[in-house]
């Protein structure tokens, strides 16, 4: 007995169940786990930051980052023999570290790309010295002495900057005024003065004029001076939590400097209800023959731009009736690089038709070029210098400037809705890139983000109606050239007052009714 007591004290202990080694998938897994956790944390706090989500977005992020997490916890922390489920979860929590630092990387950039582009403008004048081609003068210094002509009435405040700019430079010297460019530059060809002060802008549309589409030939330029002046966002109660009024702006300049003052070449209102999800496109003809807003002198549509860009938006408040408070500016280089940032866009071509040949940004951006494109009938698939070409032509159609008005309408619906996918992931950057380059509106950056937030709360799609005022070809003297009569587009008063029913319709929250030949 005593014995087997014996025995049984010397048999040996249990053994213990040994804790698992971590091996090289825990580790791995581990070290993914807690880089996830920590981008997560500072994802969420970055996408709070931006005030561009909604509460319940930014709780559904929260929600959505504490499961995920949760179950890399689950799977990495015990340390299980499944080494393979280990290291296919630490890939997952890699590859998505990666996209919420790639999301931040591209907020950053929307946030700077916005804070430059709203809120307000810098416009630009560059303002010329020019003298007859066979003048021996071939820089400023040159001309002392000389007898200056300047336009008096038109464009007084930067031509007056201008004149004190040059005393300064050459001190005191004879001038001559005149009423409009035209006579300025007549006054130049005639020898009544040996150096004339022009406008850029002024200069480019009168080489539009046959008359004086040689200037090229018989001046030349000799000195350039560029004047600056910041646009400052009119006092109003406009808010986008209400119905408002946006001034689409296409600007006719060959530079590719956004803040050059140039001609109006697209003059679209966008009438935005965000309550009904109602916007309405309503065209305005270039050539439309209305009242400045500046002196009840009538010109082009067009012109305007040429005086400022408020100047435009507030000749077509007189003509609808409305406020206009905000505006965003595009000109030749924008339409492209957008378009091609997106991939290229879709329309519906009305006719076939070959454009004629016209100034194409070139491929390498170094300058422009001579070009004609030619488009089918039907959906077509446009590349920026396709849109641009499709949206400036008018001779082809019998409708002249009106269609050119309906199609620069499609192609900017098709900006939209390409811009609004999620298509617009592919190329982010480069769409950034070209906003911040070539766009500008004067909406402040609080509203846009407002914006934002108003189409996360719904899942209701906008509802776009387009409309363009008619009118019927003339000629007519114009306040910016008074010597001969220009080509104008007289307004077709009804279609004007059908207009100032839509823009109430959408303002009140209807959706707007177009005559049958109209409706969609």
């Amino acid at each position: 007995m005593k014995r087997m007591q014996n025995e049984s004290y010397n048999d040996p202990a249990p053994a213990r169940r040994r804790r698992p080694r971590p091996t090289g998938a825990d580790y791995f897994g581990t070290a993914a786990m807690l880089l996830t956790l920590a981008v997560s944390l500072v994802f969420y706090f970055r996408m709070a930051a931006t005030n561009m989500l909604t509460t319940k977005n930014l709780v559904l992020i929260m929600i959505a980052l504490l499961v995920i997490n949760g179950l890399h916890v689950y799977v990495q922390v015990p340390l299980r023999r499944n080494k393979l489920g280990k290291l296919i979860c630490g890939v997952l929590s890699l590859l998505l570290s990666a996209a919420m630092i790639w999301g931040m990387i591209n907020v950053r950039s929307l946030e700077d790309v916005l804070s430059r582009i709203t809120g307000r403008m810098v416009e630009t004048d560059v303002m010329v010295v020019a003298v007859r081609i066979d003048d021996p003068a071939q820089e400023l210094e040159d001309t002392r002495g000389y007898l200056y002509g300047y336009t008096e009435s038109v464009d007084k405040t930067t031509t007056d900057e201008m004149l004190a700019h040059l005393h300064e430079k050459l001190g005191d010297f004879p001038t001559q005024a005149a009423d409009s460019t035209v006579h300025v530059v007549q006054a130049l060809y005639n020898g009544d003065v040996e150096a004339v002060v022009i406008n850029q802008g002024f200069l480019d549309l009168l080489r539009e004029q046959d008359a004086y589409a040689d200037f090229s030939a018989r001046a030349r330029i000799i000195y350039e001076h560029t004047i600056t002046r910041e646009i400052v966002i009119p006092a109003n109660d406009a808010s986008v939590s209400e119905p408002f009024i946006v001034y689409c702006n296409g600007i006719d300049s060959r530079s590719s400097d956004i803040s050059a003052r140039s001609n109006s070449d697209v003059n679209i209102l966008a009438v935005v209800n965000p309550a009904s999800h109602e916007i309405l496109l309503l065209n305005t003809p270039r050539d439309y023959y209305v009242p400045l807003h500046m002196n009840g002198q009538q010109d082009k549509l067009t012109h305007a731009g040429s005086y400022s860009i408020e100047e435009s938006m507030n000749t077509l408040a007189d003509l609808y009736g409305a406020e206009i408070p905000y505006y965003i500016r595009l000109n030749f280089y924008g339409l492209v690089s957008i378009v091609d940032a997106l991939g290229g866009i879709d329309v519906e071509s009305p006719q076939a038709f070959t454009t004629i040949r016209m100034e194409i940004p070139k491929e390498d951006w170094s300058g422009l070029e001579n070009r004609s494109y030619s488009f089918p009938e039907g959906p077509v698939h446009l590349t920026g210098r396709e849109a641009l070409a499709f949206s400036r032509e008018r001779y082809a159609f019998s409708g002249g400037d009106n269609q050119r008005g309906k199609n620069q309408m499609a192609v900017i619906s098709s900006i939209v809705d390409k811009a609004t996918s999620p298509a617009v992931l592919a190329n982010f950057q480069g769409l950034l890139r070209a906003v911040s380059e070539y766009f500008v509106t004067n909406i402040p950056y609080d509203d846009v983000l407002s914006l934002v937030k108003l189409q996360q709360k719904s899942d209701e799609s906008w509802h776009v109606t387009t409309y363009a005022v008619s009118g019927y070809p003339d000629s007519a003297i114009c306040y910016s050239y008074p010597s001969y009569p220009l080509y104008v587009t007289r307004p077709d008063y009804d279609s004007v007052e059908f207009a100032k029913g839509l823009v109430q319709q959408v303002l009140r929250g209807e959706v707007p009714v177009l005559p049958e030949t109209e409706e969609d």
